[in-house]
């Protein structure tokens, strides 16, 4: 593990804690909360799992964190002002962990960030993620206009379950902004007006997304975001790992 990974690692775990200690009863002890903590961090790695394997258009990689979020016991010593945060986020990640598509995964995905972000507001502790250098756009390469989506991407999920509305509008602005062409994506013809209708709906998503406020929106056209990734990389085989 790198430093840097370190780092974050204790940031979110330190962001954790103040973020439980509003939400457990008066009762629990330090060592409650300390678990509580733990058990949010896992909240989190789960849902990126989840994040990654639709992004991947591996759908079966959903299910196994998707149960564990829809199922996983709560530990002691929260209070009932969590429990519609939770109920919100154990329901999409049942409808994630019994998807038939990678677009309803997606959208569950979204939908459970949203939950995060709205349980953070409740807490009155905003989560705020460090991220990289965004990519040059004077490159017009394919390799850095993809680099520039996955900039996209960490920024659009930062703005989401920060919540942040900077973090939100520096992703859609940079989503809107990818120069790509289908001939950098694809030379086989007969895909290329599907390719050319997914870069067509990425960009559209970047587009609204610099102009809706609305959390619930931010959430669906994150899904949409992520299906649109997922479509594109099982349709040409490209993708993280390809």
């Amino acid at each position: 593990m790198t430093r840097n990974v370190k780092l974050i690692a204790i940031v979110l775990l330190t962001a954790a804690l103040i973020i439980v200690s509003l939400f457990v009863t008066e009762s629990a002890s330090e060592d409650d909360v300390t678990a509580i903590a733990e058990h949010m961090h896992g909240h989190l790695d789960r849902v990126i799992a989840m994040k990654a394997a639709v992004i991947s258009g591996n759908l079966g990689g959903v299910y196994a964190p998707a149960n564990w979020l829809a199922e996983h016991p709560e530990p002691r010593g929260l209070s009932r002002s969590w429990k519609p945060f939770a109920d919100g986020m154990r329901l999409h990640a049942r409808r994630a962990a019994e998807a038939q598509d990678l677009y309803s995964a997606a959208v569950a995905v979204g939908e459970i960030g949203r939950y995060c972000g709205e349980c953070h507001i409740e807490s009155g502790f905003a989560v705020s993620f460090g991220y990289a250098k965004p990519p040059p756009d004077d490159l017009q390469n394919t390799l850095t206009q993809m680099q520039r989506h996955l900039w996209a991407s960490d920024r659009l999920w930062a703005g989401l379950i920060g919540p942040s509305d900077a973090a939100w509008d520096s992703g859609a602005s940079m989503l809107a902004g990818v120069n790509l062409s289908v001939s950098d994506i694809t030379d086989d013809e007969s895909m290329a007006p599907l390719v050319n209708n997914i870069v067509q709906k990425l960009r559209a998503v970047g587009d609204e997304g610099g102009q809706t406020m609305s959390a619930e929106r931010r959430a669906g056209l994150y899904g949409e975001f992520l299906s649109q990734c997922a479509n594109c990389h099982s349709l040409t085989g490209g993708g993280p790992g390809a």
